[in-house]
């Protein structure tokens, strides 16, 4: 049997949170997605690949359509590169099935969105022992890697430290993608698990940089997939590189286009950011429609003007 351990000390770099291409049908633009993919595995530098995620629109796919994203994906990310598969379930059991799911498609790792996005579920997220009985039984019955999703305290499923304490030694838990808005958020984290785990942050706004300059091995990020070479000498500036140089970069390119595609995180319209990310793409000539299923809100035409002011700030497309 293959043996699939990680060490999270080997976790550095760039993880690129992909988009899922649909056609005019909304069904899944196959060409589009493998265009699309084949050109972010093939950046030199880049840590993994990840599908699946809320880039991917993981809530809006069947199980089917996971599974088949993550074999197209197994076919172009080079085994030099980590394929992480986002995986998602109203149940233990769910989860547990679409774990196996993305392991027999080839995924080497997973993103685990957190079980309790739900209501009646979310005070859970900060009890111990709850969240250790369910990451137990994915690290047992799934026995593939796993990075974390710690979403934003706002939402109220955010973990406690006390719980992800709890978890950090289990053998497949090797990361937490920690979407903690604020570098203080980010330190806590990074302070009391970076001796176990690998904190990847996880902003798509300017907070993003102080979260890297505090010891963060790498990111993994939905906005890198335009410019995806940028964003790796970014972040390899920011961890292990010159300080500088990241701050230089981080200004003229990164910050115009976390301003254009995910308006700083701010929410200032309800259109999608996912349509965004995929609008960038569109106007880089990557893929064809922006388009995102229902209940998700596609963009408008002044979003879309935006979003070419914006790759022309970051120097992506010309002006």
């Amino acid at each position: 049997m293959q043996d699939t351990r990680i060490d999270p000390r080997e976790i550095r770099g760039l993880i690129s949170a992909t988009v899922t291409p649909f056609d005019g049908q909304g069904q899944i633009d196959f060409p589009a997605l493998r265009h699309h993919l084949e050109r972010v595995a093939s950046t030199p530098g880049l840590y993994g690949v990840c599908v699946s995620g809320h880039a991917g629109e993981v809530l809006a796919l069947t199980s089917e359509e996971n599974s088949q994203v993550i074999k197209t994906a197994r076919a172009l990310v080079p085994r030099t590169k980590k394929l992480v598969a986002g995986i998602h379930g109203q149940s233990i059991a769910a989860l547990v099935r679409e774990g196996q799911i993305a392991k027999e498609a080839g995924a080497d790792m997973l993103l685990v969105l957190p079980l309790f996005d739900h209501r009646p579920y979310r005070h859970l997220a900060h009890q111990p022992d709850v969240v250790y009985g369910v990451y137990e039984r994915l690290n047992r019955e799934i026995d593939l890697p796993m990075i974390l999703f710690q979403y934003p305290d706002a939402t109220g499923c955010s973990y406690s430290v006390a719980a992800l304490e709890r978890i950090a030694d289990l053998p497949n838990v090797v990361g937490i993608k920690a979407a903690s808005v604020t570098p203080t958020k980010y330190a806590e984290l990074n302070d009391a698990l970076s001796d176990r785990l690998a904190i990847l942050a996880a902003c798509d706004a300017p907070a993003l940089f102080g979260m890297l300059l505090h010891n963060a091995p790498g990111a993994l990020l939905g906005i890198s997939v335009a410019g995806t070479d940028k964003w790796v000498e970014l972040i390899r500036e920011a961890t292990t590189g010159s300080a500088d140089k990241a701050k230089a970069l981080h200004n003229a390119f990164a910050v115009p286009l976390m301003d254009a595609i995910y308006e700083y995180q701010l929410q200032r319209t309800p259109c999608s950011t996912t349509s965004a990310n995929k609008e960038a793409l569109v106007q880089l000539g990557e893929i064809k429609s922006s388009w995102v299923r229902p209940p998700a809100i596609s963009l408008t035409p002044a979003r879309k003007q935006e979003i070419r002011e914006g790759l022309q700030r970051a120097g992506l497309i010309a002006r």
